[in-house]
């Protein structure tokens, strides 16, 4: 489940399992996998709580939906796997979470929306080449200063769990076969770039 030699556990050392039992229909693999430091998961759960479980400016879905397109640019399968079902489970409306994942651009959301997860995808892998211009856009898409705060910080927290995920080698919870493919594909594209041409 993880590359750390964890300790066998038990539910009743670590509470706040039973809420995100509650909260997700399962618990997921990145918490146990952290056990070794109690205070560690319940900083993350508290954290996790208030970032995208706690309703404010947006909405559950707008959070996830970001959550899901910076977890597949940052190629963590883990992160965008368990998404995916934690979305089916809480049966929010929209399009299937893969396409919200691989090409939200082509997904039938509105065009606000779009603009938030173009926002968030620019900062997750452009953060030096984002700037007032782009916050600026966003409000002209009707978007409030909390909402924004709220979209940078889901942005922040979802390469926070995706760097976590893979430095814990943590195993998906769920067979996902259509996000194991496309981001095996990009994580194959994005080796081969990295290669220095010989000449």
């Amino acid at each position: 489940m993880t590359y750390l030699r964890n300790q066998p556990y038990e539910d009743k050392d670590f509470p706040a399992f039973a809420a995100i039992r509650k909260q997700f229909g399962f618990l997921p693999n990145f918490f146990p996998a952290q056990t070794l430091r109690p205070d560690f998961v319940d900083t993350e759960i508290n954290l996790m709580a208030a970032i995208l479980f706690k309703e404010g400016a947006l909405s559950r879905r707008q959070k996830e939906y970001i959550f899901l397109v910076c977890s597949a640019a940052n190629l963590s399968t883990y992160c965008v796997t368990a998404h995916c079902e934690i979305v089916r489970m809480m049966k929010l409306e929209g399009p299937e979470p893969e396409q919200i994942a691989i090409d939200h651009v082509h997904a039938k959301i509105p065009i606000a929306d779009k603009a938030l997860l173009n926002f968030c995808a620019k900062l997750n892998s452009q953060r030096s080449k984002t700037g007032s211009s782009d916050v600026e856009a966003l409000r002209t898409y009707g978007f409030s200063e909390q909402q924004i705060l709220e979209a940078i910080v889901t942005v922040g927290f979802a390469q926070f769990a995706n760097t976590v995920a893979f430095g814990l080698g943590t195993v998906p919870d769920f067979e996902n076969r259509r996000i194991a493919e496309e981001l095996g594909k990009a994580r194959a594209g994005s080796r081969e770039s990295a290669v220095p041409a010989v000449g």
